[in-house]
């Protein structure tokens, strides 16, 4: 009985489907690690790849605003020299004339009137193509402000000529600093928005009939102050023709006489000289001279 019981064989044990099923579960645990760090591993590598890119570009970006910069303080003292280039010039160049050897006459117009006068200036402007440069006392483009309006969107430049045609050689300097301002306001206030002009002509060309002179100097110091050129003209009518019934065949045959390449013709806003105004623009084109303005005039390239 001994012999059969120590002879008798034990059964295998059965495999146990927890066992199976808690070792899948670690299968997939690692697999799902190891993908995990594997994508993990790949995230960091396309970082470092896009951080090297990123610090090439910011390189690049640096490089780029230091020669911006250079260029900028390049240009900056170019801009410097040319605005203490620009205040010299406006402080001691009084303009006459234009450059000789272009063909343009500047067409300049002083003061204001009533409405109909006005309009009719334009009118004339309009149908010969042309553009002025038109210098209205203060008071009157208070007066008239639609008439400016209309000057300035069909091209004509404005110039300050004081708001009260004040005679400025025997007034203070605080005087004349509001006679220009006082122009500008009512000029801003007349068009809507601030308007920028560039050049000044004193009423009756007083303190500057003797170029040099203390009395030029300092108004001509105030005017720069004000970024403006002074504009006078070498063909006038009101002294050339005070000898004379200055009808509109006179004032017509004295302008035409009297320009050439690079003139400023001052006439003022009076019947005469309104009425002349068509045949001086016929008269200077038949003889090869182009009526224009202020600005076309000097900045205009004699080559061309």
């Amino acid at each position: 009985m001994s012999d059969q019981y120590y002879g008798r064989t034990k059964p295998p044990r059965k495999k146990s489907g927890a066992r199976i099923v808690l070792f899948l579960f670690l299968f997939l645990g690692l697999v799902a690690l190891g993908f995990f760090s594997f994508t993990q591993y790949m995230a960091i590598i396309s970082l470092q790849n896009n951080l090297e890119s990123l610090e090439d570009k910011l390189w690049q970006v640096e490089q780029e605003n230091k020669d911006l910069q250079y260029k900028f303080d390049e240009i900056y003292e170019e801009n410097e020299k040319l605005r203490e280039e620009n205040t010299m010039l406006r402080s001691s160049v009084v303009i006459n004339n234009g450059n000789r050897k272009t063909n343009k006459v500047a067409i300049t117009i002083d003061d204001g009137a009533g409405s109909d006068l006005m309009h009719r200036t334009l009118d004339y402007l309009k149908a010969h193509n042309v553009r002025a440069t038109l210098f209205p006392i203060g008071y009157w483009v208070e007066r008239e402000p639609e008439v400016w309006q209309r000057a300035v969107a069909e091209g004509h430049e404005l110039g300050n000529h004081t708001q009260n045609h004040t005679f400025l050689s025997s007034v203070s300097d605080e005087r004349v600093r509001s006679e220009l301002s006082e122009w500008q306001e009512s000029v801003n206030e007349a068009l809507g928005f601030e308007y920028h002009t560039y050049f000044f002509r004193p009423p009756g060309m007083d303190g500057f009939t003797s170029p040099g002179s203390t009395q030029a100097k300092r108004l001509q110091e105030i005017v720069a102050d004000k970024g403006m050129f002074t504009i006078l003209w070498d063909v006038e009518l009101v002294y050339a023709l005070r000898n004379e019934v200055a009808t509109p065949e006179r004032i017509t045959r004295h302008v035409l006489d009297n320009a050439r390449g690079g003139s400023i013709v001052l006439l003022h806003f009076t019947p005469n000289d309104i009425a002349a105004l068509p045949d001086i623009i016929n008269g200077l084109r038949a003889r090869g001279l182009e009526p224009c303005s202020l600005r076309e005039l000097l900045l205009a390239d004699p080559e061309a």
